[in-house]
């Protein structure tokens, strides 16, 4: 009897780990979920930056280029979310000679 007393206290001691470590897996899964989907909306916004960077990046160079060879009269249209951008900053006035 004495024996069974103690072997009964083991097993709700076990159990109640057992019930502890369930506890803390469902509060783990639960927080890689969420981290999941903060992963996957980062991932987006980064995807949508970089499509923007690059847009930026390519309409700079074009600039540039025609500021370079003094094709900057020639019409052009510019996309309505683009921003009027400076054709020359004081920073690179220097680096072109102007066109003539």
């Amino acid at each position: 009897l004495e024996n069974n007393t103690v072997l009964m206290d083991k097993l709700k001691k076990i159990q109640q780990e057992n019930e502890d470590l369930k506890a803390r897996m469902d509060k783990h899964m639960e927080l890689s979920r969420q981290l999941s989907t903060e992963q996957a909306v980062l991932q987006e916004s980064l995807e949508k930056e970089s499509k923007v960077n690059k847009r930026l990046s390519m309409e700079n160079e074009e600039l540039l280029w025609k500021l370079h060879n003094g094709d900057l009269c020639s019409p052009r249209k510019l996309s309505p979310s683009s921003p009027s951008v400076p054709l020359q900053s004081p920073r690179n006035s220097g680096n072109f000679s102007s066109p003539a």
